[in-house]
């Protein structure tokens, strides 16, 4: 027996770049088998950071968003809109969107991308990569525009001082899974980064935000480890911010 996960019609015409992949059969094979399990799982056995085993041999992970705002169980982000719809050979979920799986964890994602280079050199200078391996894991990920719009003698203090590097870094993950559909307007998140007070969001028809300024411009990058959300500006705490001088 099996559990699909079946994306529908209006799920693979939104697909963008990623339409690419279905013309290679065996990358197409592996989207397919990432959306099939073995055995049965109902909507009942669902768990918040519930992983299961794809047939493709990567893991699915559930997230359960219940609050006033919002409402959803989600796989790999993609929002299961039907459930327990039985079949002969096991049961069908229908999601809103086509799962892609990971190339690997947190760490690779940052490494495998060059307009985060910034981030992952501070994050070793800062030796907190392993950090960046904990699972489950929420990054909003400051590309490299990001640091270097930063005035220079900030980013020379947090370059200098691992404490306030650490610090800073840190204040960027959040220790569970958040992507976007579990993410509101005037949420507050608690970071990594314990000294510090919340992460503040902003979420509108035009987008999320962090802390009022840091916008959300590429979100719902799924890793193994959990989801990156790349952001045009580094979130900066408060008591960093305002000890840096003028």
């Amino acid at each position: 027996t099996y559990t699909i996960f079946a994306p529908t019609n209006a799920a693979f015409d939104a697909l963008g770049t990623e339409k690419e992949f279905l013309s290679d059969k065996n990358v197409l094979s592996t989207i397919l088998l990432y959306h099939l399990t073995n055995g049965v799982i109902r909507s009942t056995d669902a768990q918040n950071e519930l992983t299961v085993e794809s047939v493709a041999g990567l893991k699915v992970r559930f997230n359960i968003y219940h609050h006033s705002h919002n409402n959803a169980i989600t796989v790999e982000g993609s929002k299961i809109s039907k459930f327990d719809m039985n079949a002969s050979n096991g049961i069908v979920h229908v999601i809103d969107k086509v799962m892609i799986p990971p190339t690997g964890g947190i760490v690779d994602l940052v490494s495998g991308n060059k307009d985060l280079s910034i981030f992952l050199a501070l994050c070793k200078r800062a030796n907190i990569t392993e950090i960046l391996q904990s699972d489950p894991l929420t990054l909003f990920a400051p590309t490299n525009d990001a640091f270097n719009s930063l005035q220079s003698h900030i980013l020379s203090q947090i370059h200098d001082d691992i404490t306030k590097l650490k610090a800073l870094l840190e204040y960027h993950l959040v220790p569970h899974t958040e992507y976007s559909l579990g993410l509101y307007n005037k949420e507050h998140l608690r970071s990594l980064d314990k000294r510090s007070a919340y992460l503040r969001l902003s979420v509108s028809d035009k987008g999320v935000s962090v802390d009022s300024y840091a916008h959300v411009i590429k979100p719902d990058i799924t890793a193994t480890n959990g989801v990156v959300h790349v952001v045009d500006h580094v979130i900066i705490p408060y008591r960093i911010r305002y000890g840096f001088g003028k």
